[in-house]
């Protein structure tokens, strides 16, 4: 052979054809509508190849790096995907209508010649040749049939090539994941030229970039776009075979992803499998510590932190055209893929309402849409409403809260482009403390910053995370923080008086280990990049060791009789209908209730003055206080109740119904 192309192909069926036919012993034979006749078989192989097939075989041929016969192999299997005449000659030729697939022996008989036997040809077959091992071809059949006669089925993704479709037109693979090159420079440059100077290195070594974008990293360092194999794929010959078709034929290097699904017990397979590979092996792993989970294996890692302040603003500007994107690149700590889909949904949200270019609005909806995580399946998420003019706090307290959304809006600015980050050594997420009295607005305050932000709360509650069991608070606690992780979310940790006490107060090893709970916490904590924060009702249970650790102590005091009253007006709202008796100086001074129980008042007193189809009056409200007493076990006074303590009393309000007001 000296040529391939499918008219060579034809010559050969051709002659394989007019053999058959002229060994016909029974021309006439009545079965003959049960098979194709010797006269349809020597009109159909007449037909003529195509050069444009021609072309597209010779450039698959290139791609796939196969040499000249298995280049004719490919043709004789891949013919009957280019035209069905083809499956009729190759059921004539095997005597079988039904068998319109070629099989290795068919394909033997017809490429025989010139020096090959079939026998030579059987060798393009082999499992471990590049044809099957590219999965290009796969043989059909079960055990049961000879090898040399099962059916041969090219790969669906090679005949949409052959028969002229596009590359992204073709079949998606099923377990494969397809990395186009980014839509914007996804910044890292350094990370970006350590990988491309170490990939242009002979070595078998492999070669580990860890840190978010990591693939699309590895893609701009090779200037390709690549297909992505899980690690625990690595054993299983039909995926890694479509893997490397797709290599050969788009020209996309293969990555290998999922360290971070790696369980030790599985770590051994998964290094033999890497140790197996002909090739060098590139992973892609969303952190470090993912990167590490090939253990004591040698391996070259290159580390790429999250984009930079600067890198985040520039791709929002370029991807969305609005000048200033400062605040959107300092709440939100996305990666670069996460930018560019954020900021198509922001052009699209501004596109919808008939402007050309997004809103700030449309910006932090499009920057929370991508931040989206799994935080939801393991804690509450807090409806971020309120605005500072609802919180009734101290002055130095409001200060305080407005200190922490200061921080979280403007770190990247301070930290990075005033160059504080060479001078402090400090994380760049935030931890804060918020201690007080239930009610007392410790959920509010953290409400109202998310709200300002824009960004999601979402509450954790301690008591139920912690456990008695050793171990199983840490695993807890894993799960929430890895949740979190890309959310950009403020945490709210309630009631954590369930973890915290006095770490130096230590009787037995339960104590102890409540310890180690306690620095676990801080350590997830301080490997937070957004905001953590803690209610706690009892500030002395927290000791001083871990407070010095913290960025933020917010005290929330019981609010003064001014605050109450203030807190009485924002809890009426104006549309609610009052009555002309309503004394908020009164309810302020004699009841000495919380933010949050004075709020339960006024909800309580509004149903019971619906319920008497009337406006909300005094002796609602005053009920309602008696309630709220009665659930915080305190005595309904009639010192603090004056006038109205014979609202309060048993069968008050039927007696009500019945004239008594």
């Amino acid at each position: 052979m000296t040529e391939i192309s499918f008219g060579f192909i034809d010559r050969r069926v051709m002659a394989a054809v007019e053999r058959v036919a002229a060994s016909d012993p029974d021309p006439g034979d009545p079965f003959r509508g049960l098979y194709i006749s010797d006269e349809v078989a020597l009109r159909l192989s007449h037909g003529e190849g195509s050069a444009d097939s021609d072309g597209r075989l010779q450039e698959v041929v290139r791609a796939l790096g196969l040499d000249l016969l298995e280049a004719a192999v490919l043709a004789v299997c891949s013919a009957t995907e280019l035209n069905p005449r083809y499956g009729r000659l190759y059921a004539y030729l095997q005597d079988d209508v039904t068998r319109k697939l070629p099989s290795p022996r068919l394909v033997g008989q017809l490429l025989e010649g010139e020096g090959l036997t079939p026998a030579d040809v059987m060798v393009a077959f082999d499992a471990g040749g590049r044809l099957r091992s590219l999965g290009a071809l796969k043989l059909l059949g079960d055990a049961q049939t000879p090898l040399a006669e099962r059916p041969i089925k090219i790969a669906d993704r090679l005949a949409a090539v052959l028969l002229g479709g596009r590359m992204d037109e073709s079949p998606q693979p099923t377990r494969l994941r397809l990395i186009d090159l980014p839509a914007h420079d996804p910044g890292r440059a350094e990370a970006v030229e350590m990988m491309a100077a170490l990939l242009a290195r002979p070595s078998h070594l492999p070669i580990v970039l860890a840190g978010p974008d990591a693939d699309t990293l590895i893609a701009t360092a090779l200037g390709r776009p690549l297909v992505a194999v899980h690690v625990r794929d690595l054993g299983d010959k039909d995926v890694m075979a479509e893997a490397a078709l797709i290599s050969a034929l788009e020209d996309r290097p293969i990555v290998f992803e999922g360290l971070e699904d790696v369980e030790p017990a599985d770590r051994a397979r998964t290094l033999r499998a890497i140790e197996a590979r002909p090739e060098r092996t590139v992973l892609a792993a969303p952190t470090r510590t993912a990167a590490l989970a090939l253990g004591e294996r040698t391996v070259l890692l290159v580390e790429a932190g999250p984009p930079s302040f600067a890198e985040r603003r520039q791709a929002w500007a370029d991807l969305t055209g609005v000048a200033d994107t400062d605040d959107v690149a300092a709440k939100f700590r996305l990666s670069m893929t996460q930018i560019i889909e954020a900021a198509e949904v922001a052009r699209l949200s501004a596109v919808a309402r008939g402007l050309e270019t997004p809103e700030r609005s449309d910006l932090d909806a499009g920057a929370r849409q991508a931040s989206s995580s799994k935080l939801g399946e393991l804690a509450a998420r807090l409806p971020p409403g309120y605005k500072w003019e609802d919180l009734v706090v101290p002055p130095k307290q409001t200060e305080q809260l407005q200190s922490i959304s200061a921080y979280l809006r403007h770190r990247d600015r301070v930290l990075s482009d005033w160059g504080y980050e060479r001078t402090v050594s400090r994380t760049q997420g935030l931890k804060v403390l918020f201690a007080g009295e239930s009610g007392t607005g410790k959920t509010m305050g953290s409400q109202v910053i998310a709200a300002e932000l824009g960004l999601e709360i979402f509450r954790v509650d301690l008591a139920t995370t912690v456990s008695k069991y050793i171990g199983e608070t840490e695993k807890n606690l894993d799960r929430i923080f890895g949740a979190a992780e890309g959310s950009n979310a403020i945490l709210f940790f309630d009631e954590a008086d369930a973890l915290f006490g006095k770490r130096s107060e230590t009787s037995d090893s339960h104590d102890r280990y409540a310890n180690i709970e306690v620095a676990y916490l801080l350590q997830k904590m301080e490997g937070y990049p957004g905001a953590v924060i803690l209610a706690t009702n009892f500030r002395r249970n927290i000791d001083d060791a871990f407070i010095r650790r913290l960025d933020f102590v917010i005290d929330f005091p019981f609010p003064e009789k001014e605050d109450r009253k203030r807190i009485w007006q924002k809890v009426l709202p104006p549309e609610a209908p009052l009555a002309d008796d309503i004394d908020l100086d009164f309810l302020a001074e004699k009841f000495k209730l919380s933010g949050g129980a004075i709020r339960n008042c006024s909800l309580a007193g509004a149903f019971e003055a619906a319920d008497d189809d009337s406006p909300i009056g005094m002796r609602h409200l005053v009920r309602a206080v008696a309630n709220e007493y009665g659930k915080q076990g305190r005595l309904t006074l009639e010192a603090d109740f004056g006038s109205f303590h014979e609202v309060i009393k048993v069968g008050a309000k039927a007696a009500a119904g019945n004239g008594f007001r």
